[in-house]
């Protein structure tokens, strides 16, 4: 009897230790999933209105947004590891009655986002990652003494030369027409995605173009991981009437090709700016996964009045057109979940708008 007790015994303490054991792992491997999510930032167009007497930046809204990145930055929960800027964030050189040069409204934007440099510094990270890309208004040189290149050497004083330098050339691409673009084109790779920032102001004049061969090759050979987020300054889907604006939906040969191009390599979203209002454009293929523009162009820049028709209700999703913020996404594995946060001067807090949710999952 003693002997069958003790077999008992014996025979059931493995089991339940067994239990535990696997218990244990399940619980640790949930911890260490949640603990390998992350964030970005994404927002776009945080210029003065052309009335503004110091004519550069909407400082009241971008320092909004800033410390609230930066808490973004700091919580553990959110853990935002970068944030890119889809252009515009300066007033520019748009006409004579600009106060500022482009070095002056650069450094005043650096200024009043120094909540976001802060808090990464306090990270310890060894660059900075805040990555913009020009919006029309860094280009613009209407201003009597501004030029194409002066207004390119500025941007390239203040951001460019410290950017990623893997813009054409390199890679090769053998065509006359391609000049060198680094610090204007250029790749981000974060732990298991691609991010590429696209210059829609590579050739001369106002109209957005696309560096297409340079895009297809970064697509196709940088791509290891299962994301990508392509973003640049000019919507590729109009979302409302009466405001085209010069954009890549302006140009269906160009945005066609740009699309194709993006979705032939898995990207999912299209982060964008240039009108100021927020949207989420779905664009469904009938072969392919769904995939969105996210146009978050609410940083500051003066928000466009209501009464604009939506041209396509069922493609719209979302769409803020009273409130600045930007959009969060969260990348957790093979998931992805993006939601703009905004800012409510009612109630003089941030909101983070379930509306707004894009998310989906990589087979």
């Amino acid at each position: 009897m003693t002997c069958r007790r003790r077999l008992g015994v014996t025979g059931f303490l493995p089991i339940k230790v067994l239990f535990m054991v696997i218990l244990f792992m399940v619980q640790s491997q949930n911890a260490a999933g949640k603990d390998a999510s992350w964030s970005f930032a994404f927002v776009a167009d945080s210029r003065s209105s052309g009335q503004a007497i110091n004519n550069g930046v909407n400082t009241r809204v971008l320092n909004l947004i800033a410390l609230e990145i930066a808490q973004d930055i700091r919580d553990q929960n959110i853990k935002c590891e970068l944030v890119l800027f889809g252009g515009d964030l300066i007033r520019g050189q748009y006409s004579e009655h600009t106060s500022k040069s482009n070095s002056a409204a650069y450094q005043q934007w650096k200024e009043v986002m120094k909540p976001v440099y802060d808090a990464f510094h306090e990270k310890k990270a060894p660059l900075v990652p805040i990555y913009p890309v020009r919006g029309n208004h860094e280009i613009y040189h209407k201003k009597t003494g501004s030029t194409e290149e002066s207004v390119k050497n500025e941007w390239m004083n203040a951001f460019g030369n410290y950017l990623p330098q893997n813009g054409p050339p390199p890679p090769p691409i053998e065509s006359d027409e391609i000049s060198p673009q680094k610090g204007l084109n250029y790749f981000v790779k974060h732990k298991d995605v691609l991010f590429v920032a696209v210059d829609q102001y590579v050739t001369s004049g106002y109209d957005p173009s696309v560096n297409q061969s340079w895009l297809d090759l970064v697509l196709q050979q940088e791509k290891t991981g299962p994301h990508v987020f392509v973003f640049g300054h000019t919507p590729a889907w109009q979302t409302l009437e009466g405001k085209k604006s010069k954009s890549l939906f302006s140009y269906p040969e160009i945005r066609d090709k740009f699309w194709e191009s993006i979705e032939r390599a898995g990207c999912r979203v299209y982060l964008t700016g240039h009108q100021h209002y927020t949207a989420v454009n779905i664009i469904k293929h009938k072969d392919n996964p769904d995939m969105w523009q996210i146009m978050s162009g609410s940083g500051g820049a003066p928000l466009t009045e209501s009464g604009h028709k939506v041209i396509d209700p069922d493609r719209t999703i979302y769409l803020n057109q009273t409130d600045y913020g930007y959009y969060i996404g969260k990348v957790n594995g093979d998931e992805v979940t993006l939601k703009f946060k905004y800012y409510s001067e009612a109630e003089n807090k941030w909101i983070s708008d379930d509306r707004s949710v894009v998310h989906y999952k990589v087979h």
